[in-house]
């Protein structure tokens, strides 16, 4: 059984994405064989670990764009996706791409295509370090938050630098599911184009003129899909109603019912506004509890490895014997 990991958006909590994938990657529940897809904050977690860069190489690139944010220009709004880019070129080396799609479990980055075909993106194929870090931070474009306009257009060059791809107007991964996956990228990629550049090429005709044609590069198969997916969150399952998974395929932090004013407004916080770097780290450990939590309830569970239907019987008879008791 193929399991895969969905990760959520959620601004500058992403450090927490990081320590958990971290976490899940230490005991050996995330390899390679395993499809990862992000969007927007999940977005950046998901390429920063599928290109091996180094868990505190990622938090260390968040605080220099937190305090960049605070140091030069008073805040986080706005301000964001310049510095995403320029730590983004900085960090992943000029294959990326080729250790993208050459990964056994696809590398999933998801955004909502506006032009020039209105359609949610789930990009799992990769021509360039340009394209990928084209497509993070499409993915990680929110409306007058990650900059001050409404949406990103991006114009890439294709590889051999002789022509350009037609302007693409995207917006924010977020946008790409239905409300109950909170942004999580569907792994059965029903919603997504399956090759080439977002499932199609763009062909020159005799008089110069581009088309959008389909694709016969296809990278995701029946093969390579998630038999399982499991659905990481910055923010607790429950808080934001992220009910499209159940609840042992839920990452996310432990819900305080209690003092739950106080934990959505900190987290809030943290995922729009400029932080310390204490804050940071702690998130980063945060998640990596989160995951080791997650691990031992799987483990307990007997489900790690165990076949779907298999797996079904077993949660079947778990709440059964939790409503008799």
């Amino acid at each position: 059984m193929i399991v895969g990991y969905s990760l959520s958006p959620g601004g500058l909590l992403f450090p927490w994405h990081i320590g958990a994938l971290a976490g899940l990657s230490h005991q050996g529940f995330l390899t390679d064989s395993n499809p990862i897809a992000g969007s927007s904050a999940g977005s950046i977690a998901v390429a920063s670990h599928a290109a091996s860069v180094p868990p505190e190489e990622a938090v260390e690139a968040t605080i220099r764009m937190s305090d960049s944010c605070r140091d030069n220009y008073g805040g986080a709004r706005g301000n964001l996706l310049p510095l995403l880019q320029q730590e983004l070129n900085g960090m992943l080396d000029d294959d990326v791409h080729e250790v993208f799609n050459n990964r056994e479990g696809f590398v999933g980055l998801a955004y909502k295509e506006l032009f020039p075909l209105n359609r949610p993106i789930l990009d799992t194929h990769f021509d360039s370090k340009e394209h990928v870090i084209d497509s993070v931070c499409n993915s990680s474009m929110f409306p007058f938050f990650s900059t001050n306009w409404p949406c990103r257009m991006s114009r890439r060059r294709r590889v051999d630098d002789t022509a350009v791809f037609l302007p693409r107007i995207a917006v924010d991964g977020y946008f790409t599911v239905d409300r109950d996956r909170f942004g999580c990228p569907d792994l059965d990629m029903d919603h997504a184009r399956k090759g080439g550049r977002n499932g199609e090429e763009e062909e020159e005709n005799e008089r110069g003129e581009v088309k959008l044609v389909e694709s016969s590069n296809t990278k995701i198969t029946s093969s390579n899909n998630a038999d399982r997916t499991v659905t990481l969150s910055v923010f607790p399952h429950d808080a934001i109603r992220l009910t499209a998974s159940e609840e042992h395929d839920q990452i996310s932090p432990e819900y305080n019912e209690e003092n739950k004013s106080e934990q959505l407004g900190t987290l809030f916080r943290l995922a729009t506004e400029c932080a310390t770097r204490e804050e940071y780290y702690k998130l980063y450990e945060d998640g990596w509890k989160d995951a080791e939590r997650w691990i031992k309830e799987e483990e307990r569970r007997g489900y790690w490895g165990a076949s779907t239907e298999t797996r079904r019987s077993m949660y079947a008879d778990a709440v059964r014997n939790k409503d008799l008791n």
